[in-house]
């Protein structure tokens, strides 16, 4: 992961996340390490067949007319293969990052799932995944995606668009594709 990545997820979390622990929200951070665009979960049609990436980029684009498409071909190269995090992110809350090896033991047949997460991870919002980040030519519009597992019907995945002006990223756009 770039440092340019890291810079755009570190003001989406300032922005989102934070702003919630502010109002008594979660009082840590938890991430998983290694990326995920999830389109294995998201690109299926009502068939559940492949969407093809070119269709689901023209979607995308109806839903914002300022998304370009080189920011979504930045995306679609760059999540090509998952990358694995550094402790590299600057929330205004503490933040833990956690791999598979921690997970399992949590989440395994008859482990106790998440009551026993949130034990281990007490006043955590859930688990967090980021896609990669991909970005325009110039360097102004960034985009990714993120899943935000938790317990009950409180998760959500969304593609979130963020623009640089006067040197500072802030969301221009985020576009839902599920929750619970």
């Amino acid at each position: 992961m770039s440092a340019a990545e890291y810079e755009v997820l570190s003001a989406w979390l300032s922005n989102k996340i934070t702003a919630k622990a502010r109002d008594k929200g979660p009082s840590q951070i938890v991430v998983y390490d290694t990326t995920d665009s999830d389109n294995d979960q998201l690109l299926k049609d009502d068939n559940r067949q492949p969407i093809p990436w070119e269709k689901e980029a023209e979607s995308l684009r109806k839903k914002d007319s300022l998304l370009q498409q080189s920011t979504l071909d930045a995306y679609r190269k760059v999540n090509g293969q998952p990358a694995f995090l550094r402790r590299s992110l600057h929330p205004t809350v503490d933040y833990q990052l956690v791999n598979r090896a921690q997970l399992e033991p949590i989440f395994c047949y008859h482990c106790g799932s998440w009551p026993a997460y949130y034990k281990r991870f007490p006043g955590s919002q859930g688990l967090l995944t980021f896609s990669r980040v991909g970005f325009n030519t110039d360097g102004t519009q960034a985009f990714f995606y993120y899943s935000n597992m938790c317990d009950g019907l409180c998760g959500t995945g969304e593609y979130v668009i963020m623009e640089k002006h006067d040197g500072r990223w802030a969301i221009q756009q985020v576009i839902e594709m599920w929750v619970s």
